[in-house]
């Protein structure tokens, strides 16, 4: 039987398949005796990071070469200081991005990149919000009490005046909205479970109670005293529910609140790991003065987004706090490791690796030009200037790829030097190394002006 799982054509299958994920990691706990969902939810959240880590490698690998080749961006910007009128800033504009797609670097990377994760973390936010769901052991403890109240005469009146707060009502009126179309105008001892109406009404029911606490639970079995079979089915499971709720004390099924509670820990751990994660996390550089301080200011107004985080995991179960809490201190190991791998890294070899890439997929496509280069090509005219933007390339960038071709085609051309010295920054740079490949073409031009 089918439980209130996410529909759509994205979060649908997405949400099924970290819900069989979930549920095989609860079932594994399970086998060991340990039955409280919190364990679940933790190795559940960082398996699920773990598995986007390549993504935001990619994300930071992006950030650090783009930090690396500062200094060629430098010199555009330099070029068109205290230039604005309207033709300097396209030229300088056009000039950027043509760099940008020398080099390969996208500046909507970062943004692609954050694209693909949202739905994966609407899609986990799903299945904690709604573990019996996805979660067959712990469908079954709610499932005779369900029953017992769906073949409870008058059951739906009692169900709906015990629903009567706007958590459960946003929740029921699924069933009271089904009700007005079946014409179906009670719960009863004949109710039908198997039918249309039954399977939206047992599972709607399940829904609710997962969400109670063994207070709730206490009052739901006094509110349908009239059937002695809904209370018994309550004590006959509410100790194996208690205990798959409770982790180290904490109800993982109650809202923590700003009363003084180790619950309290939750949304405080929550927020101070997702704002160190924000704190952490590398600009990225695009060399246009304009992109970097809006995404400067973008990253100031993240700050908020922890802040936000806090007030929501106050008044949501604390199993939400939890999976927020566990995934901001994951993203903020990987961050720290991550850049402190790319500080030390070679960036010279680095570059040199994601050269060759970017050189294999031109190959493969060829003159055939990217939505983004035909977009770029209208907004900057630069069918009918490509001539003179060359030659302004040619003089601005240490590195023409126009004229890149393989590490063994300046082998011989850089054997009489050890060191090439670049003049912009000072800095050298090892003989048949990319940068110093580029410093030869760029004196090579310089001489032909």
């Amino acid at each position: 039987m089918i439980l209130t799982k996410a529909t759509g054509i994205i979060q649908g299958p997405i949400s099924a398949l970290m819900g069989w994920i979930f549920d095989l990691i609860y079932n594994l706990f399970y086998g060991f005796n340990i039955y409280s969902i919190g364990f679940s939810i933790i190795v559940f959240t960082i398996i699920i990071r773990l598995l986007l880590f390549p993504l935001n490698v990619k994300m930071t690998r992006s950030s650090k070469i783009q930090q690396y080749l500062q200094p060629e961006f430098n010199k555009i910007t330099k070029k068109y200081k205290g230039k604005k009128d309207q033709d300097s800033m396209i030229k300088q504009n056009r000039e950027m991005a043509e760099l940008r797609s020398k080099y390969g670097l996208k500046t909507s990377s970062g943004c692609f990149t954050s694209l693909i994760q949202f739905p994966i973390f609407i899609a986990l936010y799903n299945v904690i919000n709604n573990i019996p769901a996805y979660v067959t052991k712990i469908r079954n403890l709610y499932q005779p009490i369900a029953d017992a109240i769906l073949h409870t005469n008058n059951g739906f009146s009692i169900f709906k005046a015990f629903t009567e707060n706007e958590e459960y009502q946003k929740i029921f009126a699924r069933v009271v909205s089904l009700r007005s179309k079946t014409g179906m105008p009670e719960f009863s001892s004949i109710t039908d479970a198997a039918s249309e109406f039954g399977k939206t009404a047992l599972n709607t029911i399940v829904d609710v109670l997962a969400k109670c606490n063994d207070t709730m639970l206490l009052q739901l079995s006094e509110a349908f005293s009239s059937n002695p079979q809904v209370g018994q089915a309550i004590i006959n499971n509410q100790e194996a529910i208690s205990r798959s709720n409770d982790f180290f004390g904490i109800n993982l099924t109650e809202a923590p609140g700003l009363k003084l509670s180790w619950a309290l820990l939750i949304p405080i751990a929550s927020f101070l790991f997702q704002f160190l994660s924000i704190v952490v996390m590398p600009t990225q550089k695009t060399g246009d003065e304009q992109q970097d301080r809006m995404a400067a200011t973008m990253k100031k107004t993240m700050i908020f987004m922890p802040i936000m985080m806090f007030g929501v995991t106050v008044i949501t179960p604390a199993g939400l706090g939890l999976y927020w809490a566990v995934s901001g201190l994951v993203g903020l190991i990987m961050t720290v490791c991550t850049n402190r791998y790319y500080d030390k890294a070679d960036m010279e070899k680095i570059l040199e690796k994601h050269m060759a890439k970017v050189e294999a997929q031109r190959a493969k496509k060829g003159d055939k030009k990217s939505w983004t280069e035909r977009m770029m090509d209208k907004a900057y005219g630069a069918e009918g200037e490509a001539a003179e933007h060359a030659r302004g390339m040619n003089k601005y960038s240490n590195t023409n790829l126009k004229n890149y071709t393989s590490p063994s085609a300046y082998k011989n051309e850089n054997q009489s030097s050890n060191i090439e010295d670049r003049t912009d920054t000072g800095k050298k740079y090892k003989a048949g190394s990319i940068s110093a490949r580029a410093n030869s073409v760029r004196d090579y031009n310089n001489k032909g002006e």
